[in-house]
This record gives structure tokens, C-alpha cells and sequence, in this order.
């Protein structure tokens, strides 16, 4: 009778890590590298970007000597950072949710957290103007954050739904 032999845990963990690893290197890392790269090099004669060798810190000096261009960083920052925070803060509990309900529950649970991407984006866009318009609060920080956390949010219930 032969034995089954399984592969070695070496084997396995690069079988497992190398897909995610290659994703974020090409599809997270290297765009963000060409962005920056970008932010060195000199506008270009009509406009594009001039060839590689032509490396400055004009673009970064001039964000940092105007006083609006940091203010809408700083800002945008806050926003992001806030609308992580909400989302963390409300995904933990819902997926926490789902993964301690019945077999039959947490598909309907799961069906109703993924139901908005079967709708257009623009569409559903256009429902929360309907929504906030008429009551004074579309273009209040407030209806900006709500915004990005009912799109970002099922990004972040789902993996945790599934870790959990």
C-alpha cells in the first residue's frame, strides 16, 4: 500500500501567498510608485511629462507654499479617515452578526449586504440625492461621509464575515 505523501508547509504557504503578493505588487505598489515617480518629474512641452531624467520638487513645493492645497489634503485625509473608522465601527458587529446566525438567516443576511451592487451605481447615487435634497443635508460633510460609507461598507463586512 503506498503512502499519501502532503506537500511540505514551505510549499503550501508560497502556493497561498503568491497570488495575494503578485496582486498587490502589480494592481497596488506599482501604480503608486509610477504616481509619485510622476510628482518628480517637470511638465512636459505641451503638457504631459517630460522625459525621465528631468526630476524636480517644483510640483511638491508648490502644493506645500499654498495654504489651500494643504488645507483640501489635511481635509480629505480627515474624511478618509473618518469614513474608515464608521465603517469599521459598523461592519464588525454586522458581520459578526451573520456569522453567528442560522444557515438559513446568514444567506439572507449576506444577500442583503451584497443586493446594492445588482443596481447601478449612478442609480443608486441618484437616490441618495432624492433622499438628502429635500431635507437641506446634500452638500454638508455629513451627506459626503454617509455617502462613502454606504458604498465602502460591504467592502469591509464581507471579508470579515468570512474570517470570522
Amino acid at each position: 500500500m503506498s503512502e499519501i505523501r502532503s506537500q511540505p508547509a514551505g510549499f503550501t504557504r508560497w502556493v497561498v501567498t503568491l497570488p495575494p503578493t503578485i496582486f498587490l505588487l502589480f494592481f497596488f505598489l506599482l501604480p503608486a510608485l509610477i504616481v509619485v515617480m510622476a510628482g518628480f518629474r517637470e511638465t512636459g512641452e505641451f503638457g504631459g511629462l517630460a522625459p525621465l531624467p528631468a526630476l524636480t520638487l517644483d510640483a511638491y513645493r508648490f502644493l506645500a507654499a499654498d495654504v489651500i492645497y494643504l488645507e483640501i489634503f489635511v481635509r480629505s485625509f480627515l474624511v478618509a479617515a473618518l469614513t474608515t473608522l464608521i465603517c469599521i465601527v459598523l461592519a464588525y458587529p454586522l458581520a459578526w452578526l451573520i456569522a453567528r446566525s442560522a444557515k438559513q438567516r446568514r444567506d439572507f443576511l449576506v444577500l442583503l449586504v451584497i443586493l446594492p451592487f445588482a443596481s447601478n451605481f449612478l442609480v443608486r447615487v441618484y437616490a441618495w440625492i432624492m433622499l438628502l435634497g429635500p431635507v437641506g443635508l446634500l452638500y454638508t460633510p455629513f451627506a459626503m461621509v454617509a455617502g462613502l460609507v454606504y458604498v465602502h461598507l460591504p467592502f469591509r463586512v464581507l471579508p470579515l464575515y468570512t474570517t470570522l
